[in-house]
């Protein structure tokens, strides 16, 4: 794969479950990943803006927050952003599409 991946910590996950480490464990195991850690990451990442009523009550805000998210992960040169939240996955791509 040759692949550069970083981790997004989703609120609830992270937050509320405290589950920071075990998802990072497992992409550092995949040979030929080469993971890279995003600068404001697990208590301090920031909101995807897909959950929370953002999406619902302010559709472009919470694509601006993922938009900033996605830029996060390109800071670090991150080719592919995993979560584990579905509506993490759902808002970072609206996000990504939203960069020019």
């Amino acid at each position: 794969m040759g692949k550069k991946v970083t981790y997004h910590d989703p609120c609830d996950l992270g937050r509320a479950f405290k589950i920071f480490e075990e998802p990072r464990n497992i992409l550092k195991a995949i040979p030929g990943l080469e993971f890279v850690e995003m600068a404001r990451n697990r208590l301090q990442a920031r909101c995807c803006g897909g959950g929370g009523g953002v999406l619902a009550n302010n559709p472009d805000m919470a694509v601006d927050m993922a938009a900033e998210r996605v830029r996060d992960a390109l800071a670090v040169g991150a080719e592919i952003i995993v979560s584990g939240c579905a509506a993490c996955k759902d808002n970072l791509r609206k996000g990504a599409k939203a960069i020019p």
